[in-house]
Parts: structure tokens; C-alpha cells; sequence
């Protein structure tokens, strides 16, 4: 037998161990019963508490390794020998009691030996198997998932640091709860005690005097004992606001305190994060600039998933570097509120889980919106550039309508191809532009919720919401544009007026707009014979300018008829006016 411990060093360290988690264990053991005999004052007239089992001492001195392993074993069995015969005392004086209230307390005992037979067998077989725990294994082994339970555990240390912040509130809550308990029990007292006085004991017999004594004697003892309790319980207080007072720091030592604690705790996490994030996100924007300097690629569907998966571990690493930091500080209320956050994100999250599944389709180029098609925005057509967690989209004709749309946002739409003549918009930031309503002026700001239109020298502007003003049908005049006059003649020239008059009419009004400030954007004019109006033969002028001229639209409108009538009068012809005739009838 001795051969083989010497065999087995591992065995020896294992014992050692366990005798100093003993000490270590019953040193605590009498800390927390000495801090707690405060609150076992109220207890005092009660029945005496039982004794505590005291852990079996072995003696301290130097004894060979083999003797110390053979002492141990041999001190388990006698204390579960003594613990036997106690439960077996107990079990014949539960038989032999009636109280309820005694026998609840003597099967309560007999648990306890119970239990501390269990756990001493279980340490026997421990230190003789060389700490190889055969049924923890199995329980480890049909130990099913709660998660209720591990719920419990995170919360453990947060709820144990509440308690400890209110530790002492409570205390000072609890004594003054017991100080006025006290006070009304002496009130009480007195009041009897006082009733007791006003009895007239000459007329009691021997035996009910006898009574009276013993219960005003008892009573009298409760006083004395309440007022005891009283005063104990008022030193306790008085001494508890008297160390609290000398324990206050102030508000910039708090500070201090958080900062170069928990708060340096808290800012190494944020940091880790942070840092392990960002330098993630460089490497693989740095990884696509070296991929793409050359030339814009289009991402092929393997590398959207690539970018997925990478942008998801980025993540998970960015908060296990959080936990572990936290985990090196040894900061449990930490680590549990940031369980309990990551955990209440998940729960939040989980409603929105379809909504998020069509987002992943659309990040992947494979739901209803498609990269390198338009989508209408706002009544404005808008070209999805690139599709990331913040797509770009622009517009290929506006450079300043550009938008970072989240895919949250634009999974509402639906994407289309777009024709390589189809407008993008009607015109641009500095073009003159003609309504439906006729009004006329200067594009002077365009954005996705109005365009500001004024005149050329930016005096009354006018503000158009997008949808109302593309409702319009604006005219782009800066895109080219046509200015047409009716005129018309006497009819004394009717034999010229298909003939002569209109290549006269034509030449004419042409020189006279080629003088013009704006006569270089004239690109053709063309004068025909419109109809014969009742007082006059009506031509038609039509002027066609390129974007140029677009400032002066209305100069034009007037010019065209000012050169028509300086024609007439070099070629002498009249203009008539309009007649009205009124025949009267002759009785």
C-alpha cells in the first residue's frame, strides 16, 4: 500500500489542497458569522441556536505523506460514524415528540447530518479515486440546457453588487425598524404593568396571588428586556452613522475612484472594440483598394458572401475583444450587463428577422433592388450605384442629388433597367425652364424636396416642391427652344401674300435678330402664310434658337413682332385693325 502512494505524488498534492480549502473555507465561515451577529440580537429571548459543526482538525504536526493520507480517510469514517448515531438519537426523539413545530425542527437537523454524510462520502471516494468524480461526469452527462438558470447566474453578480450598494441602507432601515418595535413593545408593557397596579390584590387568594406575582414578574422581565434590546439597538445605530459619517468621500474622490476603476475598466473595453473593429475594416478596405485601384470592378455574388462573412466576424471579434478585456479585469457586473445587453439586442432583433433576411438578398445583388439599375425616389429617378449596408445612389445627370440610403430603407423599392435615352431629369442647375403655366425662369438649386426657380438676375425666386414641379412638364429651354408670332396685313396685298410677302417678312426679322445680343444662337426662322382672318391675312413666324439664347425668351416674344411691323413700314404695307360693325336695321 505504501508503494503504491509513493506512486502517486498527484494523489498527495490533492490533499494538501484540500486541507487548505478547508481552513480557507472555515476562516471565511466564522468572518461572515462574526459580521453577521449583529442581526441576531432580535434573537436573544428566543431558544439558544444550535451548535455549528466544527470541520475535523487534524493535528498540525509533520507526519509522513502516507500517515496525513490514512489520518484523513480514517477521520471521514469516524465522523460518519458519529453523525449515524446522532441521526439515529434524533430519529428516536422525533417518534417520541407531539409538537409540530418540534418535530419540523429535529427532520431539519436530520437532513443536515444527512447531507453531511453525502458530502463526506463523496470526499472519501474523491481522495481515494485521486479526485476523478465519476457521478459528475454523469451529471454533466444528463445535465440538460436551462436557460432560466444561466439567466440566474449572469444576474448573480449584478445583483449582489445592488446588494452590497444597499448593504448598509438596509442595515440602517432594519435598526430603526427594530428601535421602533422596541418602543412599541415598552408602550405596550407599560400599559399593562400599569392596569396590573390598579388591581387590588387583597382580594386574591393564596394561589391566584401566587399567579398575579408570577405573571407581573414576567412581564416586568419583558420590560427590562425590550429596554435592553432598545438601547443596544440604538448604540448599533448610532454607531453605524457615526462610521458611515467617517467613510463619506467626496463627489471628486468618488469620481477619482470610478475613473481608476470600473470607468478605466469600462474605457479599455470601448477601446478594444474600437480598436480590433477598425482595424478589421482598414484591412479589408485596404484588401478591395488593391483588388479594384486598377479599375472599377462589378462584385461577383462569391464576393458579396465573402464580404458577409467577413463583416459578421468583424463583428463577433470586436465583442469578444470586449469580453475579454473585461474577463482580465475580473469585472463580473460588467460582464453580466454586457450579457444581459447582448442578449435583450438578440430578443429585439428576433421580430425583425424576415425584414432582415430580405435586406441579406438585397446585399447580395439577389433581391428587388439590383446594383447598376434606377429606382424612382421621390418622383426622381436616382441610379443604384453600389449596394452595401449604406447604398449609394445618384443621379447620373444631377451630381449633387447623390444619397446614402440604409437597406432598411431600400428594400421598399423595386429596381428596373433604365434605356440610354430615358431622362434622368429635366434639367439641371443653371438652365431656363418654361412650365406648364407659363411661368418662366431660372433653375437656381435642385434637391430630392424642391427646385428654387428666379429670374436670370436671381431676383424673385420662386419654390417648387420635386413631385410639383416635375408635375409641370417643364420645358428645358437652355436645351434648344421655339418662339412663334402670329402677324398680320391688310388685305389690299392679297395677290403677294403667299409669294413675296413672306420671303420679305422672313429676311427681314432674320437681320434685324442676327443684331441681337442673341442673335449667334439663332438657328433658322421660317415665315408662312397662317390663314385669312376676318380683317387681315395672318402669317405665322417661327424662330428656332439654340440653348444660348434660352435668358432672353421673352426678348425674343417681342422681337419677333417689332421687326415684323419695322418690315412693314420699309415696305410700305398697312396693318389692319380689328373692326366692329354694327348693322342697325331700317323700319
Amino acid at each position: 500500500m505504501k508503494s503504491h502512494f509513493k506512486n502517486k505524488p498527484n494523489i498527495i498534492l490533492l490533499v494538501i489542497l484540500l486541507l487548505l480549502c478547508m481552513t480557507k473555507s472555515h476562516a471565511t465561515n466564522e468572518e461572515r458569522s462574526h459580521s453577521n451577529s449583529e442581526s441576531t440580537i432580535q434573537k436573544e429571548t428566543s431558544s439558544p441556536p444550535l451548535p455549528k459543526k466544527k470541520p475535523i482538525l487534524f493535528n498540525n504536526k509533520r507526519l509522513p505523506k502516507e500517515k496525513a493520507f490514512f489520518q484523513i480517510l480514517n477521520g471521514i469514517v469516524n465522523s460518519i460514524k458519529l453523525q449515524n448515531k446522532e441521526i439515529e438519537k434524533k430519529t428516536d426523539l422525533l417518534s417520541k415528540t407531539k409538537m409540530e413545530q418540534e418535530k419540523m425542527r429535529i427532520q431539519l437537523k436530520i437532513d443536515e447530518l444527512r447531507q453531511s454524510i453525502a458530502e463526506q462520502e463523496k470526499s472519501f471516494e474523491m481522495i481515494q479515486t485521486g479526485g476523478l468524480e465519476l457521478a459528475k461526469i454523469e451529471a454533466s452527462q444528463k445535465e440538460s440546457f436551462d436557460w432560466q438558470k444561466d439567466l440566474l447566474e449572469i444576474l448573480q453578480p449584478i445583483m449582489n453588487e445592488l446588494r452590497q450598494l444597499t448593504k448598509d441602507k438596509r442595515k440602517l432601515v432594519n435598526l430603526q425598524n427594530k428601535i421602533s418595535y422596541y418602543q412599541s413593545q415598552i408602550h405596550d408593557i407599560n400599559k399593562a404593568l400599569n392596569q396590573m397596579v390598579r388591581i387590588n390584590k387583597n382580594e386574591l387568594e393564596e394561589d391566584a396571588l401566587e399567579n398575579f406575582e408570577h405573571i407581573k414578574q414576567k412581564w416586568q422581565n419583558l420590560l427590562v428586556e425590550n429596554e435592553k434590546l432598545q438601547r443596544i439597538a440604538e448604540l448599533q445605530l448610532d454607531g453605524m452613522i457615526k462610521a458611515q459619517t467617517e467613510k463619506e468621500v467626496s463627489i471628486s474622490k468618488q469620481i477619482e475612484q470610478f475613473a481608476t476603476g470600473r470607468g478605466t475598466t469600462l474605457l479599455m473595453a470601448v477601446m478594444a472594440f474600437i480598436v480590433v473593429y477598425f482595424s478589421l475594416l482598414s484591412l479589408w478596405k485596404g484588401i478591395i483598394w488593391i483588388s479594384t485601384r486598377k479599375q472599377e470592378i462589378k462584385q461577383s455574388y462569391f464576393q458579396r458572401i465573402t464580404t458577409l462573412v467577413y463583416y459578421t466576424l468583424m463583428v463577433l471579434f470586436s465583442l469578444a475583444a470586449v469580453f475579454y478585456v473585461l474577463n482580465i479585469r475580473n469585472d463580473q457586473v460588467l460582464i453580466g450587463v454586457a450579457f444581459l445587453i447582448l442578449i435583450i439586442t438578440v430578443l429585439a432583433l428576433r421580430n425583425s428577422i424576415p425584414n432582415y433576411i430580405g435586406e441579406l438578398k438585397i446585399l447580395l445583388n439577389a433581391g428587388s433592388v439590383r446594383e447598376g439599375e434606377h429606382i424612382i425616389y421621390n418622383g426622381i429617378p436616382m441610379k443604384v450605384e453600389s449596394l452595401n449596408f449604406f447604398s449609394k445612389l445618384t443621379n447620373p445627370k444631377i451630381p449633387s442629388l447623390s444619397l446614402r440610403l440604409p437597406l432598411s430603407e431600400l428594400s421598399n423599392y423595386v429596381s428596373r433597367q433604365y434605356t440610354q435615352d430615358e431622362p434622368w431629369f429635366p434639367c439641371q442647375q443653371g438652365d431656363y425652364i418654361l412650365l406648364s403655366d407659363g411661368t418662366y425662369g431660372k433653375v437656381k438649386c435642385i434637391t430630392f424636396e424642391s427646385v428654387l426657380l428666379s429670374l436670370y438676375n436671381g431676383m424673385s425666386p420662386k419654390t417648387y416642391s420635386a413631385i410639383d414641379f416635375l408635375a409641370a412638364n417643364p420645358r428645358n429651354l437652355s436645351q434648344g427652344f421655339i418662339v412663334s408670332s402670329d402677324f398680320g396685313i391688310d388685305y389690299k396685298y392679297q395677290q403677294q401674300c403667299t409669294t413675296k410677302i413672306p420671303e420679305l417678312l422672313c429676311a427681314g426679322i432674320r437681320q434685324g435678330l442676327q443684331n441681337e445680343k442673341y442673335g449667334e444662337s439663332l438657328v433658322n426662322i421660317q415665315v408662312s402664310f397662317s390663314q385669312a382672318n376676318t380683317s387681315s391675312l395672318d402669317y405665322k413666324i417661327i424662330a428656332l434658337f439654340n440653348g444660348k439664347g434660352a435668358g432672353d425668351y421673352y426678348s425674343i416674344s417681342r422681337a419677333l413682332q417689332r421687326y415684323a411691323v419695322e418690315v412693314c413700314n420699309q415696305q410700305g404695307w398697312e396693318i389692319p385693325f380689328s373692326q366692329l360693325v354694327v348693322h342697325t336695321s331700317q323700319g
